[in-house]
C-alpha cells in the first residue's frame, strides 16, 4: 500500500524546510563536448541534512545526471562523464558499487528501466544522430531501436513493458511518438508544439503527461496513449512547469516548477489538482545558462525526477552549496 497521503504531502515540516538547495543545473547544449559544462559540474550526492530527508549517494566533481530508480528499488541507472564522456552508470541504491554499462566515444544519456527490470532503454549518438537504444543492466545484448535521421530523445517504458514513448524532432518539431519494444509501429503522438518533452506513462498505460510550450510558457500536459483525446493542459502558472513524472501507482505527479524563483520539486494528484510544494527556494536565482525559449529542450534534460518503486523517496537533480550539479535523494516522509 502506498505510502503516500494527503497529509504528508501538506506537512508543513516538509514544504518549509530550510535545507534544501535545488539550483537548476544550466549546463551546455547536447551537442557540446564532454566534461565541465559552462562552468558547472554536478555531482550525485546525498545532502545530510538535520532533519534527514535529503541524502547523498556519492561524493566526487564529476558530472551525474539522470538518476533512475530499477524497478526492484535495488538500484539505480545514471549518466556520467567520470569516464571522460556521457555514458550510462550503474550503482547501488546506498551509493556504492558504481559500474559503467556504456563505454562509448560518443554520448548515451536518458536512461530508463522496464518494468520487469531486464532492460534499460537509453539515447545514444554513437550512429551519428540522437536515436532510441536498448540493452541489458549489464550493457550486454545491445539494440538499436530507431534508425531516423532526426534526433529521437528521452525514452520512457509504459508500465505493462509492451510501448516506449520518446521525443523526435524528425517533423522538424519536437513531438512525443510512441512503439513498440521491439521499435516497431513507430508513430507520431502529439502534433502543434513544436516543443513537447519529457514523456511519463500513467500507472495504467492510458494516459501520457509531458512538458509542452504550445501555449508560449513550459505547462504540464496529458494526452490519452492512442492520441485521439483531448489535449489537457494540467498547469497554467505563468512561471515553467516541466518534466512530470507519474507516482507508481497512478495517483500522483511530481514535477519541477519554476514558481518560488527557482525550480523545485511540486506534486500534484492525478487529475492536475491539489498542486503543492515538495521544496522550496533556501538561496541563489534562477541561473540562466541557455536561452530558455529557443534552447529549453536541450537543459532540461538534466532534470529529470524520478519516483522510487515504494512511493517513499524522489530522485533529483540540483545544485550545491559549491555550485557544482549533484543528484539527490528527497525522502517524502520523515526519515
Amino acid at each position: 500500500m502506498s505510502l503516500i497521503t494527503k497529509s504528508k504531502w501538506g506537512n508543513s515540516q516538509l514544504t518549509t524546510h530550510n535545507s534544501l538547495l535545488f539550483l537548476i543545473i544550466l549546463i551546455t547544449a547536447l551537442a557540446a563536448g564532454p566534461g565541465c559544462r559552462n562552468g558547472y559540474q554536478s555531482g550525485l550526492f546525498e545532502l545530510d541534512f538535520a532533519a534527514k530527508q535529503v541524502i547523498k549517494l556519492t561524493h566526487d566533481d564529476f558530472d551525474n545526471l539522470n538518476a533512475v530508480w530499477s524497478p526492484d528499488g535495488q538500484k539505480i541507472a545514471f549518466v556520467s562523464d567520470r569516464s571522460g564522456n556521457w555514458d550510462i552508470w550503474i550503482m547501488k541504491a546506498d551509493g556504492t558499487d558504481l559500474k559503467p554499462l556504456t563505454h562509448q566515444t560518443s554520448e548515451d544519456r536518458f536512461p530508463a528501466w522496464s518494468p520487469d527490470g531486464k532492460r534499460i532503454v537509453f539515447a545514444s549518438n554513437r550512429s551519428g544522430n540522437w536515436d532510441i537504444w536498448v540493452m541489458n543492466p549489464d550493457g550486454a545484448d545491445l539494440k538499436q531501436m530507431t534508425t531516423h535521421r532526426r534526433d529521437d530523445l528521452v525514452p520512457a517504458w509504459s508500465r505493462d513493458g509492451q510501448k516506449i514513448a520518446f521525443v523526435s524532432y524528425r517533423d522538424l518539431e519536437y513531438s512525443i511518438y510512441i512503439m513498440n519494444t521491439d521499435g516497431l509501429n513507430q508513430r507520431k503522438l502529439t502534433t502543434g508544439g513544436n516543443g513537447d518533452w519529457g514523456p511519463s506513462f500513467s500507472a495504467d498505460g492510458s494516459q501520457i503527461a509531458f512538458v509542452s510550450t504550445r501555449t508560449g510558457n513550459g505547462d504540464i500536459w496529458v494526452i490519452d496513449t492512442e492520441g485521439q483525446g483531448p489535449y489537457l493542459q494540467y498547469t497554467r502558472d505563468p512561471r515553467r512547469d516541466t518534466m512530470p513524472v507519474w507516482s507508481p501507482d497512478g495517483s500522483k505527479i511530481a514535477f519541477l516548477s519554476e514558481r518560488g524563483g527557482t525550480l523545485d520539486i511540486w506534486v500534484m494528484e492525478w487529475d492536475g489538482s491539489h498542486q503543492i510544494p515538495l521544496t522550496h527556494r533556501v538561496s541563489g536565482k534562477w541561473q540562466t545558462r541557455f536561452n530558455l525559449n529557443s534552447e529549453l529542450y536541450q537543459a532540461m534534460g538534466y532534470f529529470t525526477l524520478s519516483w522510487s518503486p515504494d512511493e517513499e523517496k524522489i530522485a533529483f537533480t540540483a545544485v550545491g552549496k559549491q555550485g557544482k550539479g549533484d543528484i539527490a535523494i528527497l525522502f517524502l516522509s520523515p526519515h
